[in-house]
């Protein structure tokens, strides 16, 4: 009898673990790598070593921008959209890489799209925090919110400084929906890596032409400046995908 009794525990014992062991679902984490080029290289900052489409040359000093809304859509058209908001500083190397809060399922992506800067419902003056105020904060009297954008230096020479800044203004929102070129995926590794790739020259061009001289030194209150690299900044981005960890 205390055989049976034996083999009977080890029974309902293996019935009960077999029980409470749920099998989770595949799940992918996807993690951003900011990468910025000058006509397909790595950006050299504070040398005046690059020339745009009117034939001035000119500097990168500064590189701060926002990510928000990243979406992953599925080739079966449920798209699933991750409501975080990321700012990268280029001389900032912890925000260089960006894993997003959600993991995704498991299965086939037909590419990935985002906001560049900040959808009306995120842009509001106070909500990112004290430090991101002080660094990235729109003009209350142009509206308020935060700025997308601040890409700065200099053009012909050292000192002749121009600020490439974006925001909405007045209320009228210039962010930049980005549609990626050539990002299908398929989600079937622990994490998936995804380069996105900023063509600064690309900034300065396609379909406007960008002269420094022109614009001036400050473009924050300029509706047409401000049209002008929503339209150029359709562009200005590409993907990779370096490597994926099992």
């Amino acid at each position: 009898m205390k055989i049976v009794k034996f083999f009977l525990l080890i029974i309902l014992g293996a019935s009960t673990s077999c029980t409470n062991n749920t099998v989770q679902p595949e799940e992918t984490a996807i993690e951003l790598q900011f990468l910025h080029n000058v006509n397909g290289d790595p950006l050299e900052l504070d040398n005046i070593k690059y020339t745009n489409a009117v034939g001035q040359t000119y500097s990168i000093k500064t590189v701060k921008y926002f990510i928000s809304r990243v979406t992953l859509h599925r080739t079966d058209g449920a798209d699933i959209t991750i409501p975080d908001i990321h700012y990268v500083d280029i001389r900032d190397d912890a925000t260089l890489t960006y894993e997003l809060s959600e993991k995704i399922p498991y299965g086939s992506y037909s590419g990935i799209s985002f906001v560049y800067g900040l959808v009306p419902e995120d842009n509001v003056t106070g909500s990112l925090g004290l430090e991101i105020d002080r660094l990235m904060e729109w003009p209350v009297p142009m509206g308020g919110g935060y700025h997308y954008m601040k890409l700065e230096g200099d053009y012909n020479e050292a000192g002749n400084f121009f600020n490439f800044h974006s925001g909405s203004l007045d209320g009228v929102d210039y962010a930049i929906h980005v549609d990626l070129p050539n990002s299908a995926f398929d989600a079937n590794t622990s994490k998936l890596n995804v380069g996105l790739v900023m063509e600064i020259s690309n900034w300065f061009k396609n379909p406007v032409d960008w002269d420094f001289a022109y614009w001036g030194s400050g473009i924050m209150g300029n509706a047409d400046a401000q049209a002008t690299v929503q339209k150029n900044g359709t562009d200005v981005f590409s993907v990779s995908f370096p490597s994926s960890t099992l």
